[in-house]
């Protein structure tokens, strides 16, 4: 087969997966499905045609574009309608009985069973939000758009549609940060920023220099990876393509896998913890942050700015992940555990084809209000709804989580200048200890462009915390009009 002819059918896969609906603000409806005939019917009849697909998203793109570029005012306030539907295994086992196929075997055990829990080293359910366990979770609605008021209305009007067909189990409202923190998480760092290119949908912006990415720095990456049916990456070749993956039904084709994570940032005792340890260190809280990270809160990796932001360099989406850690061999410019090192290692690792199969596609918003003058302790919940979309939730999301974020020998192979192994620690951000046990960094302190000082930062609690999960399949439009209703 002749895969360079392979076409993304875009109007069939919802819109959230490859180019992410509008969000200045999103709606989260978790809800269990209280009688499947109606369910059912109603989705055929009235919320398959409301909901979002990839050509949609792309005609918005569009428009939005051109009235940016003959300068409209309000251009990306436009009240555009995001819709997207998810079901747990059990949401799929209350539509097609309990012989359904037996879908990705990550997503069949769950994001609250014993057994995931243990190899994230999430907390317990018995810690999260208890609302959030107060039923049976069977499929989540997204709804997105400009605000507030606009998701919250279409939400209770999809309710009033459905009826008693659902019972609302949870609901809460992402929405991005205001003035100068938009796109910017509640630590403050931009967010969003390395994301995999699609073959076949991102454009080329050098061809004749870089044709196998699309922005500069972003690798092209085969669709199977992030949409089930069509060819993933080829393990031993980041370039090539890989086999098509055997559907576990012929319904499943379009549709993909959402990991969603409800994740709290205690974003006060955050940076006390970061003005305490630079003061001690004997560096500036914001080259610190910087290094947990791997870039500063403007978005200027390290690698490319190691010592000072350059809020230019940020915001340049030409330039600002424009690089690789190969040329950083002994950590002196970016910590081997900063986030961004540890989830994605571009070519750390010696073999970047392998590293290319764990990429996954992100999809989050911020939640809760702004830190209050006065609050030195967390005393209203915030922090990321974090959507990521995958074909393998156990070889991409929880591999990340499992073997990169929450494995303190990676990245492996690794020594110091003059010899001697480098044990990286644990990403200080989303990586996790066993039993939220204390973790450690290597090497806090920057030795860049040279010496060797040796240091080591301590990190007794997590500042970000998991309240809430759910594993979810997101079919395609053609599986909601025929095989599940």
């Amino acid at each position: 087969m002749n895969y360079s002819t392979l076409q993304l059918d875009l109007n069939d896969i919802q819109g959230d997966l490859l180019t992410g609906m509008q969000k200045h603000a999103e709606l989260f409806l978790f809800f269990k499905i209280a009688d499947a005939a109606r369910f059912k019917a109603v989705v055929r009849e009235y919320v398959v045609g409301l909901l979002t697909h990839g050509g949609t998203v792309q005609e918005r793109d569009r428009i939005v574009a051109a009235r940016r570029r003959r300068g409209g005012s309000g251009s990306g306030e436009m009240p555009w309608l995001g819709m997207n539907l998810g079901f747990t295994k059990d949401g799929l086992t209350r539509l097609l009985g309990p012989t359904r196929p037996q879908m990705d075997p990550a997503f069949e055990r769950g994001a609250d069973d014993p057994e995931t829990i243990a190899a994230l080293n999430d907390p317990p359910p018995s810690k999260w939000l208890r609302s959030f366990l107060a039923d049976r979770i069977d499929a989540v609605f997204l709804i997105a758009g400009p605000d507030k008021f606009f998701v919250t209305s279409h939400g209770n009007s999809l309710r009033g549609r459905l009826g008693s067909a659902i019972k609302t189990v949870y609901s809460e409202i992402g929405t991005v940060r205001p003035g100068r923190e938009r796109g910017h998480e509640h630590f403050g760092f931009l967010d969003g920023i390395s994301q995999p290119g699609i073959r076949g949908l991102a454009p080329v912006s050098r061809p004749s220099a870089a044709p196998e990415q699309g922005l500069p720095g972003q690798d092209l990456i085969w669709a199977g990876e992030f949409v089930l049916g069509y060819p993933g990456q080829n393990p031993r070749d980041p370039i090539k393509p890989g086999p098509i993956e055997p559907l576990p039904a012929p319904w499943a084709k379009n549709g993909s896998y959402m990991v969603f994570r409800r994740l709290e940032q205690r974003v006060p005792e955050f940076r006390a913890f970061v003005a305490a340890q630079a003061a001690r260190l004997g560096i500036y809280s914001e080259l610190l942050a910087a290094r947990m990270v791997g870039r500063w809160k403007s978005g200027a990796p390290l690698e490319l700015a190691p010592l000072r932001d350059n809020p230019a360099l940020g915001a340049d989406e030409n330039r600002n992940n424009d690089f690789e850690f190969g040329d950083d061999p002994f950590q002196r410019k970016c910590p081997y555990a900063a986030h961004i090192r540890k989830v994605y290692p571009r070519d750390d690792t010696g073999n970047e084809a392998e590293v290319q199969r764990h990429r996954i596609i992100r999809a989050s918003i911020p939640f809760g209000p702004e830190v209050a003058p006065g609050e030195t302790t967390t005393r209203h919940s915030r922090g990321l709804m974090f959507v990521c979309y995958q074909t393998s939730i156990e070889r991409q999301f929880e591999f990340i989580q499992r073997s990169y974020s929450s494995d303190p020998r990676f990245v492996g192979g690794k020594t110091r200048p003059g010899g001697g192994a480098v044990t990286p620690g644990f990403d200080p951000i989303i990586g996790q200890a066993p039993s939220g046990g204390p973790r450690e960094m290597d090497e806090p302190y920057p030795n860049y462009p040279a010496g060797n000082r040796r240091t080591t930062l301590e990190m007794p609690h997590q500042f970000v915390v998991l309240t809430a999960a759910g594993y979810f399949f997101v079919p395609s439009i053609t599986a909601l009009r025929t095989a599940l209703t």
